[in-house]
């Protein structure tokens, strides 16, 4: 697993700052211990469970299954945020076999759990990372299941997630273009959505399910800006689909756009490993209001308040890109390019309904109404060298 230094280092810098000297020394590392966890209020009381703390979150695990996690917030850690996160499949219960610790430093853990389902060997890991503010999971049913599975990673909460001082992304008089970040996401991360079950129906005899369980934010971040932070630098908690995105971005959109169609919120990520026609790869812009760049980042990539670029930029005036737009209102965009602005297009429930010819201006601005008993509209922009970038969808109310 690979990781970007740029940034990363000033932010443990200004959480190990942050930190007591009581817990300095935690903070520092990748430590583990043995027995009943130190978390507050934690279910992991047994002698045989394991409490892991890294510089920015510590969890429990018991009888293989993440049952504890704490998050590191003004020099110390938080009590118990979650009931478990685990891999969960239809009926049969996960039957503990054994836990080992495979890899051990300062910076780095692998643990191997072994488990029996409905008598077939099953194979769970966690990976850590210390400048990863996150765990990767991942599952492995080591034989073949011939039965359809309805399985994936399932995040259960202490309490709800706690909206009450999370700013609203939603709809605003004029988007402030310095207030978005482009940056290149973790090359693992596939679909992004704020969910905390990733469970679907599986018939392939690829038994091999993984995630990333978010903790701070979406992993590594390589941006174009200076990464600053706030005392707390923390996003919500969040299950994100650890699948390479790979292939022809075309493709990729036309797969999204199907899922847009039934309504599924998931949102445009873009990699190394996703390429455009050109055999580029684009970036994701997220809007980060308080200059919060991980959490900020994390938090709007995950609501759809983005968009992908491989040239051009799209920011939204009114509604934003993965919000909620009113039938009868309007919706506008403001376009952007160095180089000059080509075209613009704008489309309804997967069919382009209006575009723009531009003829060269580096900025443009347009809008259009919001049609009633719809389901989604998309702004497309492409530059006068081809390149393009693509909002992420406005829901139509």
């Amino acid at each position: 697993m690979r990781f970007y230094k740029t940034g990363l280092t000033l932010l443990a810098a200004m959480v190990l700052t942050a930190c007591s000297s009581k817990t300095a020394d935690i903070t520092t590392k990748i430590a583990v211990v043995h027995g009943p966890t130190s978390i507050v209020n934690g279910n992991a009381k047994s002698a045989d469970d394991i409490t892991v703390t890294t510089p920015y979150f510590a969890f429990a695990l018991s009888q293989g299954a993440l049952v504890d996690l704490a998050m590191v917030k003004e020099g110390a850690y938080t009590k118990d945020l979650v009931q478990s996160v685990d891999f969960a499949s239809g009926a049969g219960e996960l039957k503990f076999e054994k836990i080992e610790i495979v890899k051990h430093t300062s910076d780095e853990l692998l643990i191997q759990v072994t488990r029996n389902w409905n008598g077939h060997n099953v194979l769970s890991t966690y990976e850590v990372h210390k400048n990863y503010p996150g765990v990767k999971l991942t599952t492995k049913l080591q034989d073949t299941v011939k039965e359809t599975l309805f399985a994936g990673y399932q995040l259960e909460r202490n309490q709800a997630i706690d909206n009450t001082n999370v700013a609203s992304y939603n709809d605003m008089t004029r988007m402030v273009r310095n207030h978005w970040t482009a940056a290149q996401l973790q090359n693992d991360i596939s679909e992004l959505y704020e969910t905390d079950d990733l469970r679907r129906s599986y018939t392939t005899k690829n038994t091999e399910f993984s995630a990333w369980l978010s903790v701070g934010s979406l992993g590594n971040l390589q941006s174009d800006k200076q990464f600053y932070t706030s005392t707390s630098p923390q996003a919500e908690l969040g299950l994100f689909d650890l699948k390479p995105t790979t292939g022809n971005f075309e493709n990729y959109l036309s797969v999204m756009r199907q899922r847009w169609d039934r309504g599924e919120r998931v949102y445009l990520n873009a990699g190394p490993l996703l390429k455009n026609a050109k055999q580029a790869s684009g970036k994701v812009y997220a809007y980060t209001p308080k200059g919060s760049i991980t959490a900020d980042f994390a938090r709007s990539a995950a609501r759809g308040h983005s968009f992908v670029s491989f040239g051009p930029e799209v920011y939204p005036l009114t509604t934003n890109f993965g919000g909620e737009a009113k039938a009868f209102s309007k919706t506008e965009v403001e376009f952007r390019s160095e180089v000059g602005l080509a075209k613009a297009e704008i489309w309804l429930d997967g069919v382009q309904v209006a575009g723009w010819k531009i003829n060269g201006a580096k900025l443009f601005r347009t809008g259009v109404p919001v049609p009633p008993n719809r389901t989604w509209m998309q702004w497309i922009v492409e530059d006068v060298q081809g390149n393009k970038a693509y909002s992420n969808p406005i829901w139509v109310k």
